[in-house]
């Protein structure tokens, strides 16, 4: 629009002031020094950082050093151990073991005596019938041993005897030699444990067989080979330690008994449900133990033997049948046993042939025989162990130990035994007759093991022993056996 003539002209508006501006050089030098300090602080981190990773690399070494150092101290000392009540100690490598092992058995009967003559008195009691502690092992680890003292006793407790002392060489499996005072491998009733037993006492048979050369505290030395499904074993044998056992052959100051005793076992039949073991042994005297000096003429007896047996229930050491003393010059015995095991029934039985050649040929020579079968049942389902390295079957291990959510194991038992001692018995004693007796024995009775170590046993036995040439010396009883065991 065209100004108006005389008109005042339009003031223009005020000009602003600019900002001053940093200037460049002082800006780029504070970016530096920011750039420094952050660099400074990063390198510190660095230098924190890695002196942790040091000092905890360090503690790691030496923790690790000190564990290692720990682990080998701990593995260098022996070993302990308390499996079932046992104590145990090995070495570090396993070359010494050192177990401690106990058992105990106190048996109380009563027997309800019937025929008899006045003057057999069967007694009733109680006593230790084994009272054994000692210790087992290995040494080097191819060596093993036994020391095993024993302060029961058969009707009377004794002062203490060596019941096993010996050492044993494994290291040629599956051959080994064993050497001391022991039984020597005799059958399957003879390697069945004491604790182990089905019955407060071995059936006569048996027991006669295995202490004409065998049973504990034999001097001997055996040769064997033992694996899983086989044992065969040689011995050589002499008198016992502990002089004076009424069941072996007797004993004198003068030369000792040389025999040989064998045995051979084969578990034919091995299944989960099954097993079935065959077995035979054969023991021969060479020498009975000379009872006088010298050798006196056939009319002295100079190598007396003589076999007896008691009740089977051992609280008294009365002899139910004996043969009295046999001059003999050389004895034979042998064995066939089998047992067999269908999960919860086990049977067992043999039979035994005893001869006697006199020293004297002018009298005719005798001999005897022996038999028995036992059959148990486990109420409880529990099987019998077989045991490789005796040939024979263990005791029942209790699935559920009383305490431990059960009542332990439990086994019905029965056996029948007899013993025929009698050789041409109406016959003189000058004619070769020998009217020892004939016992047999009938055997019910129950088993508990309440858990693996403790075992009660309630045993009823019916004797009947028969003398054809004396029939007022027949005798008859019922009697009650209870054994308390305690084993480790």
């Amino acid at each position: 629009m065209a100004q108006s003539r005389g008109a005042t002209p339009a003031t223009p508006p005020p000009v602003q002031a600019l900002p001053p501006q940093p200037d460049p050089r002082v800006t780029l030098l504070e970016q530096q020094l920011r750039d420094v300090r952050a660099e400074i602080e990063n390198l510190k981190k660095a230098q924190a950082d890695s002196d942790n990773s040091l000092a905890l690399s360090d503690l790691k070494r030496a923790t690790g050093d000190q564990y290692v150092d720990i682990n080998s101290q701990l593995a260098a000392l022996p070993k302990v151990a308390l499996d079932n009540g046992r104590f145990t100690v090995a070495s570090a490598d396993g070359r010494f073991t050192l177990a401690l092992r106990a058992l105990v058995q106190f048996d109380a009967g009563y027997f309800a005596q019937g025929k008899g003559p006045a003057s057999v008195d069967l007694s009733s009691g109680a006593n230790f019938r084994r009272a054994q502690i000692g210790v087992t092992g290995t040494a080097w680890r191819d060596w093993s041993y036994n020391l095993t003292l024993d302060f029961g006793g058969n009707g009377l407790e004794s002062s203490g005897y060596i019941y096993s002392a010996y050492v044993e060489y494994d290291g040629l499996k599956p051959f080994g030699v064993r050497i001391g005072a022991y039984a020597p491998p005799a059958g399957i009733e003879d390697a069945t444990g004491s604790a182990d037993l089905l019955f407060l006492e071995r059936p006569a048979s048996a027991d006669i067989a295995r202490n004409i050369a065998g049973s504990p505290s034999r001097k001997a030395i055996t040769l064997f080979a033992q694996d899983a499904d086989y044992l065969v074993a040689a011995s050589l044998t002499g008198d016992k330690v502990n002089i004076g056992n009424t069941t072996k052959l007797n004993t004198a100051p003068f030369d000792q008994q040389v025999a040989f005793v064998s045995r051979a076992s084969w578990l034919a039949v091995s299944t989960p449900e099954i097993k079935w073991l065959l077995d035979a042994d054969l023991t021969h005297v060479f020498k009975p133990t000379d009872l006088v000096a010298g050798t006196p003429p056939l009319t002295t007896a100079l190598n007396a033997v003589s076999f007896s047996n008691g009740s089977e229930l051992a609280v008294g050491s009365f002899k139910t049948v004996n043969t009295g003393n046999i001059d003999a010059k050389t004895v034979t015995e042998y064995g066939f046993e089998t047992a067999a095991e269908y999960n919860a029934l086990y049977v067992q039985g043999g039979y035994f042939h005893y001869d006697i050649t006199r020293r004297n040929p002018a009298i005719v020579s005798p001999d005897f025989s022996g038999w028995y079968a036992l059959a148990t049942w486990s109420l409880t389902g529990e099987t019998h162990a077989y045991d490789p390295t005796t040939a024979s079957f263990r005791g029942l291990r209790p699935q559920s130990g009383l305490g431990s959510g059960g009542w332990g194991a439990w086994e019905l038992k029965a056996r029948y035994s007899n013993i025929d001692l009698d050789y041409n018995p109406l016959s003189s004693a000058a004619a070769g007759g020998i009217g020892g007796g004939i016992q047999n024995v009938y055997s019910l009775g129950l088993n508990w093991y309440p858990t693996n170590g403790i075992r009660f046993a309630l045993e009823y036995d019916n004797i009947k022993v028969t003398h054809v040439n004396a029939p007022t010396t027949d005798i008859s009883a019922d009697a009650i056996g209870f054994r308390t065991q305690l084993s480790l």
